[in-house]
């Protein structure tokens, strides 16, 4: 459990540190996120990991973040770090109860289809960095190109 641990943590460190560069460097927030992405998929594929097992937990955190990240940058736009934190931390009650609704319908669904759907440490913890980076990474990128810029969206 601790190799698969570090294995978790080490793809989360390059996310993270990809974050603070392009905080650092003010690149356009959405479309970065939503490459980001790409990187905890790596981590599945180099552990042999199955992207179907995996697919509830995309599911469930694109749809969770991709809809916490609209209250959050209302929230931020309307009332700045206050607002965002709020609309976070509201709308990730909210989303979770959603997208975990979601990703128990597809789960069961996948079974029924004879798709072993996987509960992994790893598959399960990979697949949901992945999902929530794609969806706050579309959600961010519709707000660039709709021109809504809070700080340096």
């Amino acid at each position: 459990m601790i190799k698969k641990g570090l294995y978790v943590s080490i793809w989360g460190i390059i996310v993270a540190l990809t974050g603070v560069a392009t905080l650092q460097y003010r690149l356009p927030i959405g479309p970065v996120v939503f490459i980001i992405a790409f990187i905890p998929l790596l981590g599945l594929f180099f552990a042999g990991c199955s992207f179907k097992g995996a697919l509830p937990d995309l599911i469930f955190g694109a749809i969770d973040t991709g809809l916490l990240t609209i209250p959050a940058l209302w929230g931020g736009t309307l009332f700045g770090v206050a607002g965002a934190i709020a609309g976070g931390v509201i709308g990730d009650a909210l989303t979770d109860g959603i997208a975990g609704f979601l990703e128990g319908g597809i789960a069961q669904w996948l079974r029924k289809k004879g798709i072993e759907e996987s509960r992994e440490p790893v598959t399960t913890s990979l697949g949901k960095m992945a999902g929530c980076l794609l969806g706050s990474g579309a959600v961010l990128t519709a707000a660039l190109v709709a021109g809504i810029k809070p700080g340096f969206c």
